[in-house]
Protein backbone atom coordinates (compact mmCIF):
# COMPACT_ATOMS: atom_id res chain seq x y z
CA UNK A 1 0.00 0.00 0.00
CA UNK A 2 1.50 3.29 -1.10
CA UNK A 3 0.29 5.09 2.02
CA UNK A 4 2.27 2.86 4.37
CA UNK A 5 5.56 4.69 4.85
CA UNK A 6 8.71 4.10 6.86
CA UNK A 7 9.45 7.02 9.17
CA UNK A 8 12.99 7.45 7.83
CA UNK A 9 11.57 8.01 4.32
CA UNK A 10 9.56 11.05 5.39
CA UNK A 11 11.24 14.37 4.72
CA UNK A 12 10.36 17.57 6.55
CA UNK A 13 7.34 19.14 4.87
CA UNK A 14 5.94 15.83 3.54
CA UNK A 15 2.60 16.57 5.23
CA UNK A 16 2.87 20.36 4.98
CA UNK A 17 -0.33 20.77 2.96
CA UNK A 18 -2.42 18.37 5.04
CA UNK A 19 -4.28 18.73 8.33
CA UNK A 20 -2.97 15.69 10.20
CA UNK A 21 -4.84 13.85 12.94
CA UNK A 22 -2.40 11.32 14.37
CA UNK A 23 -2.93 8.33 16.64
CA UNK A 24 0.11 6.75 18.29
CA UNK A 25 0.69 3.24 19.66
CA UNK A 26 2.19 -0.19 19.09
CA UNK A 27 -1.28 -1.75 18.58
CA UNK A 28 -0.36 -5.40 19.05
CA UNK A 29 -3.42 -7.44 18.10
CA UNK A 30 -5.33 -4.38 16.81
CA UNK A 31 -8.02 -5.35 19.33
CA UNK A 32 -11.37 -3.60 19.82
CA UNK A 33 -9.77 -0.98 22.07
CA UNK A 34 -7.20 -0.14 19.41
CA UNK A 35 -9.93 -0.06 16.78
CA UNK A 36 -11.92 2.37 18.93
CA UNK A 37 -9.11 4.88 19.29
CA UNK A 38 -8.14 4.64 15.60
CA UNK A 39 -11.75 5.12 14.50
CA UNK A 40 -12.12 8.14 16.78
CA UNK A 41 -9.09 9.71 15.14
CA UNK A 42 -10.39 8.81 11.68
CA UNK A 43 -13.83 10.30 12.41
CA UNK A 44 -12.30 13.57 13.63
CA UNK A 45 -10.05 13.74 10.57
CA UNK A 46 -13.00 13.29 8.22
CA UNK A 47 -15.09 15.85 10.10
CA UNK A 48 -12.34 18.43 9.69
CA UNK A 49 -11.32 17.55 6.14
CA UNK A 50 -8.01 16.20 7.39
CA UNK A 51 -5.97 13.00 7.09
CA UNK A 52 -5.79 10.22 9.68
CA UNK A 53 -2.27 8.99 10.36
CA UNK A 54 -1.47 5.92 12.47
CA UNK A 55 2.04 6.11 13.91
CA UNK A 56 3.33 2.72 15.05
CA UNK A 57 6.49 0.65 15.53
CA UNK A 58 7.84 -2.47 13.88
CA UNK A 59 9.14 -4.06 17.11
CA UNK A 60 7.61 -4.30 20.58
CA UNK A 61 9.33 -1.57 22.62
CA UNK A 62 9.59 -3.74 25.74
CA UNK A 63 11.49 -6.47 23.85
CA UNK A 64 14.07 -3.93 22.66
CA UNK A 65 14.36 -2.17 26.02
CA UNK A 66 14.75 -5.43 27.95
CA UNK A 67 16.99 -6.95 25.28
CA UNK A 68 15.09 -10.26 25.15
CA UNK A 69 11.77 -11.84 24.21
CA UNK A 70 9.97 -10.07 27.04
CA UNK A 71 6.59 -10.28 25.38
CA UNK A 72 5.27 -12.55 22.63
CA UNK A 73 3.21 -10.93 19.91
CA UNK A 74 -0.48 -11.41 19.22
CA UNK A 75 -0.02 -10.40 15.58
CA UNK A 76 2.93 -10.10 13.24
CA UNK A 77 3.86 -6.64 12.02
CA UNK A 78 2.50 -7.46 8.55
CA UNK A 79 -0.84 -8.62 9.94
CA UNK A 80 -1.05 -5.60 12.24
CA UNK A 81 -0.62 -3.26 9.27
CA UNK A 82 -3.27 -5.15 7.27
CA UNK A 83 -5.77 -4.88 10.12
CA UNK A 84 -5.11 -1.15 10.49
CA UNK A 85 -5.47 -0.59 6.74
CA UNK A 86 -8.83 -2.35 6.85
CA UNK A 87 -10.15 0.36 9.20
CA UNK A 88 -9.62 2.86 6.40
CA UNK A 89 -6.94 5.22 7.67
CA UNK A 90 -5.15 7.53 5.27
CA UNK A 91 -1.54 6.81 6.24
CA UNK A 92 0.41 4.37 8.39
CA UNK A 93 3.85 5.51 9.50
CA UNK A 94 6.16 2.75 10.74
CA UNK A 95 9.13 3.60 12.93
CA UNK A 96 12.01 1.18 13.41
CA UNK A 97 12.06 0.72 17.17
CA UNK A 98 15.63 -0.08 18.14
CA UNK A 99 18.06 0.97 20.87
CA UNK A 100 18.62 4.29 19.17
CA UNK A 101 14.90 5.05 18.96
CA UNK A 102 14.41 4.06 22.62
CA UNK A 103 16.91 6.77 23.62
CA UNK A 104 14.95 9.65 22.03
CA UNK A 105 13.94 12.17 24.68
CA UNK A 106 10.20 12.99 24.89
CA UNK A 107 10.71 16.61 23.77
CA UNK A 108 12.77 15.48 20.77
CA UNK A 109 10.10 12.94 19.81
CA UNK A 110 7.45 15.67 19.94
CA UNK A 111 9.52 18.24 18.03
CA UNK A 112 11.39 16.11 15.48
CA UNK A 113 8.72 13.53 14.69
CA UNK A 114 5.24 14.72 15.63
CA UNK A 115 5.76 18.32 14.50
CA UNK A 116 8.50 18.37 11.86
CA UNK A 117 7.76 15.06 10.15
CA UNK A 118 4.05 14.49 10.77
CA UNK A 119 2.89 18.09 11.01
CA UNK A 120 0.32 16.89 13.57
CA UNK A 121 -2.70 19.13 14.16
CA UNK A 122 -4.34 16.88 16.74
CA UNK A 123 -3.22 13.77 18.63
CA UNK A 124 -5.00 10.69 19.94
CA UNK A 125 -3.43 8.39 22.53
CA UNK A 126 -4.67 5.61 24.77
CA UNK A 127 -5.03 5.92 28.52
CA UNK A 128 -1.67 5.34 30.22
CA UNK A 129 0.35 5.98 27.06
CA UNK A 130 4.06 6.51 27.73
CA UNK A 131 6.92 7.27 25.34
CA UNK A 132 10.48 8.51 25.00
CA UNK A 133 13.67 7.65 26.88
CA UNK A 134 12.95 5.80 30.12
CA UNK A 135 9.21 6.20 29.35
CA UNK A 136 9.34 9.74 30.75
CA UNK A 137 6.77 11.05 28.29
CA UNK A 138 3.08 10.75 29.18
CA UNK A 139 -0.25 12.47 28.59
CA UNK A 140 0.57 15.39 30.90
CA UNK A 141 3.88 15.93 29.09
CA UNK A 142 2.16 15.93 25.68
CA UNK A 143 -0.51 18.38 26.77
CA UNK A 144 2.04 20.75 28.32
CA UNK A 145 4.25 20.57 25.24
CA UNK A 146 1.53 21.08 22.64
CA UNK A 147 -0.82 23.50 24.41
CA UNK A 148 1.25 26.61 23.43
CA UNK A 149 1.17 25.38 19.84
CA UNK A 150 -2.62 25.02 19.81
CA UNK A 151 -2.41 21.26 19.20
CA UNK A 152 -5.09 19.25 21.00
CA UNK A 153 -4.14 15.99 22.74
CA UNK A 154 -7.00 13.50 23.20
CA UNK A 155 -6.50 10.79 25.82
CA UNK A 156 -9.03 8.10 24.92
CA UNK A 157 -10.36 6.13 27.91
CA UNK A 158 -9.87 2.38 28.08
CA UNK A 159 -12.43 0.50 25.99
CA UNK A 160 -14.61 -1.91 27.98
CA UNK A 161 -16.57 -5.02 27.02
CA UNK A 162 -19.05 -6.43 29.52
CA UNK A 163 -17.49 -4.23 32.17
CA UNK A 164 -13.97 -5.54 31.55
CA UNK A 165 -11.16 -3.34 30.19
CA UNK A 166 -9.81 -4.43 26.82
CA UNK A 167 -6.02 -4.70 26.67
CA UNK A 168 -3.37 -6.84 25.00
CA UNK A 169 -2.50 -8.13 28.48
CA UNK A 170 -6.04 -9.38 29.15
CA UNK A 171 -6.16 -10.98 25.69
CA UNK A 172 -2.88 -12.82 26.37
CA UNK A 173 -4.46 -14.20 29.52
CA UNK A 174 -7.41 -15.50 27.49
CA UNK A 175 -4.90 -17.18 25.18
CA UNK A 176 -3.29 -18.88 28.19
CA UNK A 177 -6.72 -20.14 29.23
CA UNK A 178 -7.69 -21.28 25.73
CA UNK A 179 -10.74 -19.01 26.02
CA UNK A 180 -11.57 -18.60 22.33
CA UNK A 181 -14.89 -16.86 22.95
CA UNK A 182 -13.35 -14.03 24.96
CA UNK A 183 -10.38 -13.74 22.59
CA UNK A 184 -12.88 -13.34 19.75
CA UNK A 185 -14.91 -10.83 21.73
CA UNK A 186 -11.92 -8.69 22.70
CA UNK A 187 -10.12 -8.89 19.35
CA UNK A 188 -13.29 -8.41 17.35
CA UNK A 189 -12.42 -11.48 15.26
CA UNK A 190 -11.50 -15.12 15.74
CA UNK A 191 -7.87 -15.66 16.78
CA UNK A 192 -5.51 -17.00 14.16
CA UNK A 193 -1.86 -17.79 13.62
CA UNK A 194 0.22 -18.16 10.47
CA UNK A 195 3.24 -20.27 9.64
CA UNK A 196 4.94 -22.51 7.13
CA UNK A 197 3.97 -26.18 7.03
CA UNK A 198 6.99 -28.23 8.09
CA UNK A 199 7.80 -31.91 8.49
CA UNK A 200 6.69 -33.47 11.75
CA UNK A 201 7.13 -37.08 12.82
CA UNK A 202 4.44 -38.26 10.32
CA UNK A 203 2.64 -40.06 13.15
CA UNK A 204 -0.70 -38.48 12.20
CA UNK A 205 -0.47 -39.88 8.69
CA UNK A 206 0.44 -43.32 10.06
CA UNK A 207 -2.66 -43.46 12.29
CA UNK A 208 -4.95 -42.17 9.57
CA UNK A 209 -5.17 -38.47 10.52
CA UNK A 210 -2.51 -36.55 8.56
CA UNK A 211 -1.74 -33.10 9.88
CA UNK A 212 -0.25 -29.85 8.64
CA UNK A 213 2.29 -28.84 11.28
CA UNK A 214 3.63 -25.38 12.03
CA UNK A 215 6.01 -24.20 14.75
CA UNK A 216 5.31 -20.63 15.90
CA UNK A 217 5.95 -20.75 19.62
CA UNK A 218 9.00 -18.51 19.91
CA UNK A 219 7.51 -15.20 18.75
CA UNK A 220 3.73 -15.45 18.91
CA UNK A 221 1.14 -16.27 21.53
CA UNK A 222 -1.00 -19.34 20.89
CA UNK A 223 -4.07 -20.70 22.67
CA UNK A 224 -3.53 -23.12 25.55
CA UNK A 225 -2.59 -26.72 24.78
CA UNK A 226 -5.65 -28.63 23.67
CA UNK A 227 -7.86 -29.64 20.77
CA UNK A 228 -9.80 -27.02 18.81
CA UNK A 229 -12.27 -26.75 15.97
CA UNK A 230 -11.00 -24.38 13.35
CA UNK A 231 -10.32 -23.48 9.75
CA UNK A 232 -7.16 -23.64 7.68
CA UNK A 233 -6.52 -21.15 4.93
CA UNK A 234 -3.68 -21.96 2.52
CA UNK A 235 -2.12 -18.64 1.66
CA UNK A 236 -1.08 -17.82 -1.89
CA UNK A 237 -1.62 -21.46 -2.80
CA UNK A 238 -1.54 -22.33 -6.46
CA UNK A 239 -2.02 -26.01 -7.20
CA UNK A 240 -1.95 -27.35 -10.75
CA UNK A 241 -4.98 -29.60 -10.88
CA UNK A 242 -7.38 -30.46 -13.66
CA UNK A 243 -10.30 -29.61 -11.35
CA UNK A 244 -9.27 -25.98 -11.01
CA UNK A 245 -8.00 -25.07 -14.44
CA UNK A 246 -9.97 -22.33 -16.12
CA UNK A 247 -9.02 -21.51 -19.69
CA UNK A 248 -5.45 -22.49 -18.93
CA UNK A 249 -5.25 -20.29 -15.85
CA UNK A 250 -4.47 -21.77 -12.46
CA UNK A 251 -6.65 -20.32 -9.73
CA UNK A 252 -6.41 -20.27 -5.95
CA UNK A 253 -8.66 -23.10 -4.87
CA UNK A 254 -8.19 -23.86 -1.18
CA UNK A 255 -9.51 -21.38 1.35
CA UNK A 256 -10.75 -21.73 4.94
CA UNK A 257 -11.14 -25.48 5.09
CA UNK A 258 -12.65 -27.12 8.22
CA UNK A 259 -10.07 -28.68 10.51
CA UNK A 260 -9.41 -30.27 13.90
CA UNK A 261 -6.40 -28.57 15.49
CA UNK A 262 -4.16 -29.87 18.25
CA UNK A 263 -1.75 -27.68 20.19
CA UNK A 264 0.78 -29.49 22.37
CA UNK A 265 3.64 -31.94 22.53
CA UNK A 266 1.82 -35.26 21.99
CA UNK A 267 2.04 -36.61 25.57
CA UNK A 268 0.79 -40.04 24.49
CA UNK A 269 4.06 -40.44 22.58
CA UNK A 270 6.22 -38.53 25.11
CA UNK A 271 6.79 -35.75 22.60
CA UNK A 272 9.61 -33.31 23.23
CA UNK A 273 8.51 -30.49 20.96
CA UNK A 274 5.34 -28.42 20.87
CA UNK A 275 3.42 -28.20 17.61
CA UNK A 276 0.29 -26.72 16.14
CA UNK A 277 -1.12 -29.65 14.13
CA UNK A 278 -4.12 -29.25 11.86
CA UNK A 279 -6.02 -32.24 10.49
CA UNK A 280 -7.91 -30.73 7.56
CA UNK A 281 -11.16 -32.62 7.00
CA UNK A 282 -11.45 -34.46 3.67
CA UNK A 283 -8.16 -33.08 2.41
CA UNK A 284 -5.26 -35.16 1.12
CA UNK A 285 -2.92 -32.90 -0.86
CA UNK A 286 0.75 -32.29 -0.06
CA UNK A 287 1.18 -28.77 1.32
CA UNK A 288 4.67 -28.99 2.83
CA UNK A 289 6.40 -25.63 2.54
CA UNK A 290 3.14 -23.73 2.08
CA UNK A 291 2.22 -20.82 4.32
CA UNK A 292 -1.08 -21.36 6.08
CA UNK A 293 -3.36 -19.48 8.43
CA UNK A 294 -5.04 -21.41 11.24
CA UNK A 295 -8.24 -19.87 12.60
CA UNK A 296 -9.51 -21.08 15.99
CA UNK A 297 -13.29 -21.26 16.37
CA UNK A 298 -13.98 -23.37 19.47
CA UNK A 299 -12.08 -25.39 22.06
CA UNK A 300 -13.12 -29.05 22.21
CA UNK A 301 -11.00 -30.39 25.07
CA UNK A 302 -7.68 -30.25 26.87
CA UNK A 303 -4.74 -32.24 25.61
CA UNK A 304 -4.33 -35.52 27.48
CA UNK A 305 -2.16 -38.60 27.60
CA UNK A 306 -3.85 -41.78 26.38
CA UNK A 307 -3.01 -45.30 27.52
CA UNK A 308 -2.64 -46.63 23.99
CA UNK A 309 -2.65 -45.63 20.36
CA UNK A 310 -6.06 -47.26 19.98
CA UNK A 311 -7.49 -44.97 22.66
CA UNK A 312 -5.96 -41.95 20.95
CA UNK A 313 -7.41 -42.92 17.57
CA UNK A 314 -10.84 -43.45 19.14
CA UNK A 315 -10.72 -39.97 20.69
CA UNK A 316 -9.58 -38.32 17.46
CA UNK A 317 -12.49 -39.97 15.67
CA UNK A 318 -14.83 -38.44 18.26
CA UNK A 319 -13.15 -35.05 17.80
CA UNK A 320 -13.70 -35.28 14.04
CA UNK A 321 -17.38 -36.19 14.51
CA UNK A 322 -17.93 -33.26 16.87
CA UNK A 323 -16.17 -30.95 14.42
CA UNK A 324 -18.32 -32.08 11.54
CA UNK A 325 -21.45 -31.52 13.64
CA UNK A 326 -20.22 -28.03 14.54
CA UNK A 327 -19.70 -27.08 10.90
CA UNK A 328 -23.03 -28.59 9.89
CA UNK A 329 -24.90 -26.63 12.55
CA UNK A 330 -23.03 -23.44 11.65
CA UNK A 331 -24.17 -23.74 8.04
CA UNK A 332 -20.74 -24.43 6.56
CA UNK A 333 -21.00 -26.26 3.23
Amino acid sequence: MKNTIRLEKIEKGFFANKKIFAVIGFFDGVHTGHQDIIRRCLAEAKKNNGACVVFTFDNPPKNIIHGRLFKKLITSCADKLSLIRYIGVDYIIIAKFDRFFSEIAPKDFCRDILIEKLNASELFIGSGFRFGKDALGNTAFLKDFFKPLGIKVNEVPIFNIRGKPVSSTSIREFYRQGDIENIRLFLGRYPSIKGKVIKGDSRGRIIGFPTANIDVFMKYVTPADGVYIGMVNILESRFIDNKIKDSGKIQDFYSKMPAVINIGDNPTFAGQRKWVESHILDFHDDIYGRNIEIIFLKKLRNEKRFGSMAELIEQIEKDVVLSREYFKLSGYQ
